[in-house]
Formats: structure tokens, C-alpha cells, sequence
């Protein structure tokens, strides 16, 4: 038992693509939640992703730029193929998220929502940019995600949102809410933060060791934030939550949800439950300065990163390294191997 508490048809376009026969098959506090887990393998995948490289991000070939199937006799591209192009065209690495969430991806209202973002980009300047909407799932593929962390849309000035909650490009300047994220992090004596303060916040190191950062609403007009909420992205986000869910109740491994501000704990508790087996959930305040020491669950002080490990391991998961600089243990062995 792990207790944590508040403190803390669109047609074959989609489809996977076939193996070729060689290689084989600002805040608010939160409740306390209590949740069982059990011990499981690391190696719990499914066998559509199997061989999947989770070191390695998809290419984005200059030809996809151009990638889209035309629905009417002008010849512009379907909002929905030009939407999904990052997404559905270019490797396997993405091919589970894909194949999971075709059915919605197919649906009235996720058209209606592509052309909702297709008018945008012609009128205004919308962020992230096409290659990066869909981020936070190629760089975690479904079957390695191990925390769930939730974002509420992507930060609006320029250069900023590239796809991953809280994360921002090299050489911008790091946010308010990322400064406390990494200030936690440096208090926290249960976790290695070294090197000191970094000098940026591209958070993509944490994705490849199954942290999936993922925004509620994927895209934002330059200089509004939540412009475009509460037209269709939610419902994106949830199936992308429910599919996580199933996906690993099936499997049997166990997932970490760090759920910071109301909105985060709702959207989780509203779309998959605050409880459940396999399932620790670990509820704080939003890091934002505006509600990083408030209500009775403050972020600041919380140990959430440290908690969210503990939980891992316990359910038989290896930890995340919380460091955003440095080669990754795993990539390390996988070099020495390919030297030798």
C-alpha cells in the first residue's frame, strides 16, 4: 500500500506503419488520496511497441512540411491529416500512441478542432508550431510512461512552447513556475539535483525516462493564454489519459500522477478516478509564485519528486534522474555497447 498525501473514413493514413518481416512481432489545495500498487516488471510492454527506441526522437523530414491529403477541388490539405502530420507520419516510436488513439483522432469533433487550428494559423500566429503540438507523445511512447505530469496550455510568447508542460527551449528565459520546480528540486534532500541552478529549462531529458509532460490544451495564440481552451484539445487530452490508464492497468505497471493546481487534480480525478491500483497520486498547489507556498497542500516543500520515486520503486520501476542536464545511464550502456 502506498499512501501520499497533500503535501506535497480518416483512413490507412493513420494506421501504424507494417514491420518489415525481419525485424519480427494558479492554485488551489487537494485532497489526499490513498491508492494501491503492486510490484511490476519494468519489461511489462506492449508487443506493437516492443522494439520501440525510447532514446531516440522521431526525425522530422523536411518533405513532412508539405504532408497532407486535400478534401476539396481547390486542393487545400485535410486539417485533420496536417494536424496529425508530426504525429502520424513518421516512425514507430510513435506508432502506439497513434494506433490508440485513431478512434478519436477519426471522430466529428477532433475535425472540428483541426479546423479550428487551421484557421488560426492563417489569421494569427499560434504556438507551438506544427512539428511540436504533439511533443509530449512521440518523445514518451505510450507503453514507457511512468509519471503524468499536467500542464494547463502552452506558455504563449515567442519561442517558448515547444510541446512539453513547463518545458521551454534552450537559450529562453525560465519561467516563473519552472524556477520553483527546480528550486523544490534543490531543496529536496532525497533527490540528486546537482550542478546547481540550471541555465535553462528544456525538461527533455525527464521524457525520455517515461515522464510524460502533457498540457491539457496543446495550442495557444501568441500572447493569450487560453485562447484556445474549451475548443476540443480537453477532450484530446483525456482520451490521451484514459488510453494511459488502460493501456497500463493491462499491462500491470504502475504510474505516478504529480498533479499541481486544481485543474491538474480535477482533470485526473474527472477522467480516470483518484484512485486505483497500480496508481499513486501525488496532489501540491501549482508551483506558480502565485500559489507555490499557499493552501495546505504548497508546492514548495512538498518532496513531490522525491515521493513520485519512492513510489516507483516500490512498484518496481526504476526512478527518474530529475536532473535536465547529463547523459542518461541507459544511453551510456547503449553506446559502450555499440563501441565494443
Amino acid at each position: 500500500m502506498v499512501s501520499t498525501t497533500g503535501t506535497g473514413s480518416i483512413t490507412s493514413f493513420f494506421a501504424p506503419k507494417k514491420r518489415k518481416e525481419k525485424e519480427g512481432s494558479a492554485s488551489s489545495p487537494s485532497s489526499t488520496v490513498t491508492t494501491d500498487a503492486e510490484p511490476s516488471s519494468t519489461n511489462n510492454t506492449s508487443n506493437d511497441c516492443s522494439e520501440i527506441n525510447p532514446y531516440k526522437r522521431a526525425k522530422k523530414e523536411e518533405s513532412s512540411k508539405s504532408v497532407g491529403t486535400t478534401d476539396n477541388n481547390n486542393g487545400e490539405q485535410d486539417p485533420v491529416s496536417v494536424l496529425l502530420t508530426f504525429l502520424a507520419a513518421s516512425s514507430t516510436e510513435e506508432g502506439c500512441w497513434r494506433a490508440a488513439l485513431d478512434k478519436h483522432f477519426t471522430s466529428k469533433s477532433f475535425e472540428k478542432l483541426a479546423k479550428f487550428v487551421a484557421s488560426q494559423r492563417k489569421s494569427a500566429t499560434v504556438y507551438p508550431p506544427p512539428a511540436d503540438v504533439f511533443s509530449a507523445l512521440t518523445l514518451t511512447p505510450l507503453h514507457q510512461v511512468k509519471v503524468v505530469i499536467v500542464g494547463q496550455d502552452p506558455y504563449h510568447g515567442p519561442n517558448q512552447g515547444h510541446g512539453l508542460c513547463f518545458s521551454v527551449r534552450k537559450g529562453v528565459a525560465i519561467p516563473p513556475s519552472l524556477k520553483n520546480i527546480y528550486k523544490e528540486l534543490q531543496n529536496d534532500p532525497n533527490v540528486d539535483f546537482s550542478g546547481g541552478m540550471p541555465t535553462h529549462g528544456y525538461l527533455e531529458r525527464w521524457t525520455r525516462q517515461g515522464v510524460l509532460l502533457l498540457n491539457a490544451v496543446l495550442t495557444v495564440r501568441r500572447g493569450e493564454a487560453n485562447s484556445h481552451k474549451g475548443k476540443g484539445w480537453e477532450a484530446v487530452t483525456d482520451e490521451i489519459l484514459r488510453v494511459l490508464a488502460k493501456n497500463h492497468k493491462k499491462s500491470g505497471q504502475g504510474l505516478v500522477y504529480l498533479l499541481w493546481g486544481k485543474p491538474a487534480a480535477k482533470k485526473i480525478e474527472t477522467v480516470i478516478g483518484s484512485s486505483g491500483k497500480n496508481r499513486v497520486i501525488i496532489s501540491t498547489s501549482h508551483p506558480s509564485p502565485l500559489g507555490a507556498t499557499k493552501t495546505n497542500s504548497p508546492f514548495l516543500g512538498s518532496k513531490c519528486f522525491s515521493r513520485a520515486n519512492e513510489a516507483l520503486v516500490e512498484m518496481g520501476l526504476e526512478p527518474i534522474d530529475w536532473n535536465v542536464d547529463g547523459e542518461l545511464a541507459g544511453s551510456r550502456k547503449k553506446k559502450e555497447q555499440v563501441d565494443v
